[in-house]
């Protein structure tokens, strides 16, 4: 257990580290208890070699702070770029009719679930979640890529509308592609909580890098599609198990097991795709 001195210049320190982590401040401190989660915190984010910390919903990962989703800064209005008039921070157009221009592209802070209207609605805001409505997302997608399309900019006066739609458009695809694949959704989720897999740490589990060189043997002499259709439906049926495990990892934000089941994900999908490119006496490549 450790120790402080309360004192000015402890304080200090404190609202510092706050502030640099764009924690609210409330005016005046005048309670123990808060002063003590303040001083906690203050304490945590100066040792690095701390592995995993929950404190009153905070999560702390080896250097980094990570705020829980529900509690994330208010947001503020954007303002228009022609107009200068307050609009909502997710909006595309301006909100006013005399106006209407499309915006840039949304802050750094707007995930690719809040710009496809998808994900889990927690105090009016949609949150990141691994289970989502496939139809819902695709409509979804369409809709937005209607409202951005370049073609129907290309005859504006102003060029900035045309380069706007071009980002939004070019932004608006790339978040749909990543969540229509389960793959590509756990590895953002994983992201967006500074969660990141790398080879080395992908090359530990033995027995599933046993298993993978078997099916590539088995790939490899196979002499029919029926062989290899056995091996592709196999994989399929793995994937759709590894998934379901995933959701329930990020349900309880266990994000150290969602780590380890998108790196088997990630084999079994290099497994379906080897099955589909399978041809008679070529060579099997399975790549991470």
């Amino acid at each position: 257990m450790f120790k402080f001195t309360i004192n000015n210049t402890l304080k200090f320190y404190v609202f510092q580290n706050l502030r640099n982590n764009f924690i609210p401040i409330p005016k005046r401190i005048g309670t123990s208890k808060f002063l003590f989660r303040s001083l906690f915190i203050g304490y945590i984010q100066h040792n690095n070699n701390i592995q995993n910390v929950k404190q009153n919903n905070f999560y702390l990962r080896k250097k980094h702070l990570l705020l829980r989703h529900n509690h994330d800064m208010p947001r503020v209005h954007r303002h228009c770029w022609k107009c200068e008039s307050e609009i909502d921070y997710l909006s595309i157009h301006c909100d006013r009719k005399d106006c209407g221009v499309i915006q840039n592209v949304f802050p750094n802070d707007v995930t690719y679930f809040e710009i496809l209207g998808v994900g889990k609605k927690i105090n009016e805001k949609l949150q990141p979640t691994y289970d989502i409505d496939s139809g819902q997302l695709r409509k979804n997608f369409l809709l937005l890529q209607q409202r951005v399309h370049p073609d129907s900019y290309s005859t504006k006066e102003d060029r900035q509308e045309y380069n706007y739609a071009s980002q939004q458009s070019s932004l608006i695809n790339k978040a749909y592609q990543v969540l229509r694949d389960p793959l590509s959704r756990a590895k953002y989720m994983l992201q967006l909580n500074n969660v990141s897999i790398s080879e080395s740490e992908s090359l530990q589990d033995q027995e599933l890098l046993m298993e993978v060189l078997d099916v590539r043997e088995q790939l490899e002499g196979a002499t029919n599609e029926n062989n290899v259709k056995a091996i592709k439906n196999e994989s399929e049926g793995r994937i759709n198990n590894i998934s379901a495990k995933l959701s329930q990892a990020f349900n309880s934000n266990d994000f150290d097991k969602a780590k380890d089941l998108t790196v088997k994900l990630q084999y079994w999908y290099n497994i379906r795709n080897a099955s589909s490119d399978w041809q008679p006496g070529k060579r099997v490549e399975i790549f991470h």
